[in-house]
């Protein structure tokens, strides 16, 4: 039986607040201050504002320009296009 579907993308995380991912909530300053972030593969990300950093160099660095709380920094291994995009539930997606 053949899959239609693309394998989900492989995304980092980190930022601080509460988000939902794959269906498991976590807190992602604990995760931030533990580990630096995480990486995940995106099958459906719910947080209340997102930021998509595209760079990878500027996503190690973010958290020094972007001080709101709560936020959940995210980079695509391999980008993110629209499919992946409509995986993300958010108040607020913002791309630097």
């Amino acid at each position: 039986m053949a899959q239609n579907s693309t394998p989900p993308k492989v995304i980092l995380l980190k930022g601080n607040g509460g988000i939902t991912i794959n269906n498991e909530m976590m807190e992602l300053l604990t995760i931030t201050l533990a580990h630096g972030c995480i990486g995940l593969p995106l099958k459906a990300l719910y947080a209340e504002n997102v930021y998509i950093v595209e760079n990878r160099e500027a996503f190690w660095e973010i958290h020094k320009q972007i001080k709101e709380k709560p936020c959940c920094f995210v980079h695509g291994i391999d980008g993110l296009d629209e499919e992946d995009l409509k995986r993300v539930y958010a108040q607020n997606v913002t791309f630097v």
